[in-house]
């Protein structure tokens, strides 16, 4: 099999947050495709799918009729929440990383054993099926791609402030092996660029990574609100960077944060894999092949969906089967993988791409040709699923709001800072306790 060229676009960012970019693989059969009563399947996603139903379609000609309907990200909980249990619920559902425990955690989503999932997704990455996983260890959701977060830095900037050559990603790692070496180079970077370069763009290059790869979860069994340790730790390093400038500050996502892609000031960013390709390519226009990725400081996850069938329905059973297929089949993730230049949730499916990569790199990629995969594969085997709850995308908005900015931008002490927090945590989950 050979990477295909060009790059296809496979899905849209919603709201910049995620991309619905990627299947999971496995050894599944398209037998396990075949299903029940109709084989029609009503799918609910807040991404386009096309491309993916069309691959399927091609390579199931007599497999399922998908109906898909696409809703905003920023409706698509709203949404689904007024039909779920009715007869008005889709048969099928995708789930950003943002929402998927919610969903998980509701007892609407169909036990997916009865279908063959443990026996497909034995070489699936383990955190993805940890996040599917309802709090009995029911898996009712499935990925189809693993999402680790890197660094992504300029080969001929750090080349120009710390003398790292650019095939040189050994060396490179090293200057951000921890949190400190970070710091550090920042300040080097800095001070050899007479305050015109910085390390990073954002916050948010250092506060994802802290968030994402955190030991604890938000809320514990005992429904206590919990703050990991490393998130105070970050905290405060990230209001050195802004007082010391060693931080654009730009708002990530937006159009300054983006800019710092094609230009000579940002020397740094923190992206999750499908960063890579649905982000970094379309800004680095004019850096374009002078990126390169390594693990940074620590291990992390940023994004990802996952795909379950809704308990009940006329066509739970083939939307079952065919979550499973999205997520195992070796044919089709290896399309996905190839198609959209994706990383996939199953490892061996990786392995077989990354090897071809070698052999057939990607041209345009933004980091050149550095093959990404192993790296990539590394960082999803250090990932933890298992503290995933179904609070963590308001409590990580409150988080950021109500402490990372003011705090770190000089607007508020960090006592008043975590108060808010946890009275804003309080407000929005009465059943949580924050004391």
């Amino acid at each position: 099999m050979k990477l295909k060229k060009k790059l296809l676009a496979a899905a849209t960012v919603a709201l910049g947050v995620i991309a619905l970019a990627a299947c999971s693989s496995g050894n599944s059969s398209k037998q396990s495709s075949s299903g029940s009563s109709g084989k029609e399947i009503i799918l609910w996603t807040f991404a386009d799918m096309k491309p993916q139903i069309k691959e399927y379609e091609k390579l199931n000609p007599k497999g399922y009729k998908i109906k898909e309907t696409v809703i905003p990200y920023a409706d698509f909980q709203t949404k689904l929440d007024k039909v779920l249990g009715t007869d008005k619920a889709p048969d099928m559902i995708a789930m950003d990383a943002g929402f998927v425990s919610k969903y998980v955690d509701s007892g609407m989503l169909a036990d997916l054993k009865d279908y063959g999932v443990e026996e497909a997704t034995t070489k699936s990455f383990p955190y993805t099926l940890d996040i599917g996983k309802d709090s009995k260890g029911t898996q009712v959701a499935v990925s189809y791609q693993a999402a680790p977060g890197a660094v992504y830095y300029r080969a001929s900037l750090l080349q120009q402030y710390l003398g790292i050559a650019p095939s040189d990603q050994t060396a490179a790692q090293a200057a951000f092996a921890s949190w400190d070496k970070v710091q550090e180079t920042a300040q080097t970077i800095h001070d050899k660029s007479g305050g015109k370069a910085y390390l990073f763009s954002s916050l948010q290059d250092m506060y994802m990574p802290a968030i994402g790869g955190r030991t604890e979860g938000w809320v514990d069994k005992d429904n206590k609100l919990q703050i990991d340790p490393t998130l105070l730790t970050s905290l405060d390093m990230m209001k050195t960077f802004v007082e010391k400038g060693l931080t654009k500050n730009t708002v990530g996502q937006n159009s300054d944060w983006f800019a710092g892609m094609s230009s000579n000031d940002i020397v740094s960013y923190s992206l999750p894999s499908w960063g890579l390709f649905y982000w970094l390519k379309d800004y680095s226009k004019d850096t374009a092949g002078d990126w390169r990725v390594i693990q940074g400081p620590q291990s992390y996850s940023w994004g990802g969906t996952w795909f379950g069938a809704v308990k009940g329905t006329e066509h739970e059973e083939n939307a079952a089967k065919l979550a499973i297929y999205w997520s195992t089949d070796t044919e089709f993730q290896t399309w996905q993988a190839q198609a959209n230049t994706d990383f996939v949730a199953d490892q061996e499916v990786d392995k077989t791409v990354a090897a071809d990569y070698a052999k057939n790199p990607v041209e345009g990629s933004p980091i050149g040709t550095q093959n990404p995969y192993s790296l990539f594969s590394e960082a999803a085997k250090n990932i933890n699923g298992k503290i995933i709850t179904k609070y963590d995308q308001n409590i990580q908005d409150l988080w950021i709001n109500d402490v990372i900015n003011p705090y770190s931008n000089g607007k508020t002490t960090k006592e008043k800072a975590l108060a808010t927090f946890k009275a804003d945590v309080k407000s929005a989950y009465p059943d949580v306790t924050t004391d």
